[in-house]
């Protein structure tokens, strides 16, 4: 592990603290006054004292293991407070700033289910609190010390508090480091949810660990004007960006050419895609929307992970070759070879066996960054995954892919997999035409209704047109060429009817729930006719 990883032996304080690095720029906070950029900048020493003060907050409240949730809006606060219970041995929950309803009900059932002693929301910190000092550090965690809780998005159940330990932390940030070898010559720029574990560890926790400088947005500003994100990456020259495939469809859609036209981006080299399905035909249209301003195909790293692995499974590394964007658009995408440190197996679930090179199956996960199981032992058996032969404990992801030449294609979640006729397809497939077909990104959702003994396959899509009849048809049409499939429903829906997780994905079980339970917003339906054929 070099040197410079100021994870590599304790907590981040103590690296901070060395002279030769105090200086060094650590965070750059930038929000908008409407189009007046305002920033807020932290060397490294500034860091070390907001966030020694906040530890000493935070422990004349709390005891050492105390759980702590952090739910500060994302900025600076949110930084200090999440470092601050690191280095003080309490455990961090990360969560949603608790700003609507249904975010402050996130909030209170994380602090019941993990017995928290305290909750952080108001968004200040010790940075505008003077005379708050302190020194409460502790010793070197071991690395089977609980470092914190990352909850999961829920798009597929309950949310699940996955036990992040010092030792897993440590082993993933080495592993990102070295799959884009991240040094202090690169620059970072992100807009992600500081609360999920891509924003955390990947624009947070690896980029401060390796000393790159990095540039952090409020999630909000992007999804308001995308191109502010690439203005940022463009103006700080940075080399390390990224987030889910959605980001890449918002930019190249909403990001006007007279707002692009004179940035820069030929400085990024690792375009991370990752957090749900990447599509090829979203990188290839980014690509060719924004070559003019000097993007490079070959940035492109798109990748796999999960919250249970910290956040890195596998990458395109740095060294590989460009992914190929004119293969077939809907033929899954190389999300590289195992990162350091971990192992990926294929697994016939029905037999517990490995299955061949490029067979579809189970994809499990196994290696040095894997979580310490659930909060609460909730779910244990998704970590007790055995193979004949290999007394390894093996986490069972719930995602289906494939190896070739041991590099991992994802294929989707196997509780998004629609069986019709004895075929198999991804509702994440189907929900790419029909946002394809309508040509816009209007949210939707596809799966599958027990109905007596048979499933009947739904898809909602939020979208307002005169002509309802005829963008069904355009809908049925479109899935019928892509999948030889008929739905059993198709309908049209009002703003809010598909549900999302606190990331932005697509909560499928949720949204069939609100289905089954008729509280669909419904403006016009399709449904199979019972002598259609199947």
């Amino acid at each position: 592990m070099p040197q410079s990883l100021a994870f590599r032996e304790n907590c981040i304080v103590a690296a901070l603290a060395e002279s030769d690095v105090c200086a060094a720029p650590a965070f750059e906070f930038v929000r908008w006054r409407g189009e007046e950029e305002i920033v807020q900048a932290w060397s490294r020493g500034d860091l070390l004292a907001v966030v020694r003060a906040e530890a000493a907050l935070i422990a004349g409240r709390t005891r050492h293991g105390d759980r702590v949730v952090v739910a500060h809006p994302p900025g600076p606060a949110f930084v200090a407070a999440f470092l601050a219970c690191l280095v003080s041995g309490r455990i961090a929950v990360p969560a949603p700033a608790p700003l609507t309803a249904a975010s402050r009900a996130a909030v209170e059932r994380l602090a019941q289910t993990t017995g928290a002693a305290l909750v952080l929301s108001r968004g200040d910190s010790p940075a505008e609190t003077p005379g708050v000092t302190g020194d409460v550090l502790i010793a070197p965690p071991e690395d089977d010390a609980i470092a914190y809780l990352q909850f999961t998005s829920g798009s597929t159940e309950a949310p699940r508090g996955a036990v992040i330990t010092h030792g897993a932390l440590r082993a993933n940030i080495a592993a990102i480091g070295d799959a884009w070898a991240l040094g202090p010559t690169d620059r970072g720029v992100f807009w992600l949810p500081p609360f999920h574990d891509m924003g955390l560890v990947g624009a947070i926790l690896a980029p401060l660990a390796f000393g790159v400088p990095s540039t952090l947005m409020h999630p909000a500003a992007f999804l308001q004007r995308p191109a502010r994100w690439l203005d940022l990456i463009a103006s700080r020259s940075a080399t390390f960006s990224g987030g889910p495939n959605f980001a890449y469809d918002l930019a190249a859609d909403r990001a006007a050419y007279a707002e692009t036209a004179d940035l820069d981006l030929s400085s990024w080299r690792v375009a991370v895609n990752g957090a749900e399905p990447v599509r090829r035909r979203t990188l290839r249209r980014f690509a060719e929307r924004f070559a003019i301003n000097g993007f490079r195909a070959d940035a492109f790293a798109p990748g796999y992970g999960l919250a249970e692995s910290v956040l890195f499974v596998s990458a395109r590394r740095a060294d590989d070759p460009p992914i190929d964007l004119d293969a077939d658009d809907d033929a899954p995408i190389d999300c590289g070879p195992p990162g350091r440190g971990a192992a990926i197996c294929i697994v016939d679930e029905a037999t517990g066996a490995p299955v061949p090179e490029c067979v579809s199956g189970a994809i499990w996960v196994t290696g040095s960054s894997l979580a310490a199981g659930y909060w609460n032992d909730v779910g244990a058996a998704h970590f007790d995954g055995r193979l004949t032969g290999d007394g390894r404990a093996w986490l069972r992801t719930g995602d289906i892919g494939f190896l070739r030449g041991g590099r991992l294609f994802v294929c989707g979640r196997a509780k998004d997999v629609l069986i019709r006729g004895g075929r198999k397809t991804h509702a994440a497939d189907i929900e790419a035409v029909v946002t394809r077909t309508l040509g816009i990104r209007a949210p939707c959702a596809a799966f599958a209704v027990a109905i007596a003994a048979e499933e009947d396959i739904v898809i909602i899509v939020e979208h307002a047109t005169t002509t309802p009849d005829s963008v069904l048809a355009r809908l049925r049409d479109a899935i019928a060429a892509a999948f030889d499939l008929t739905p059993d429903v198709i309908a049209l829906c009002a703003p809010g009817a598909v549900r999302l997780t606190t990331s932005g994905k697509t909560a499928r079980a949720a949204t069939r729930d609100a289905w089954r339970s008729n509280a669909v917003p419904v403006r016009a339906v399709w449904r199979r006719p019972l002598s259609a054929a199947a």
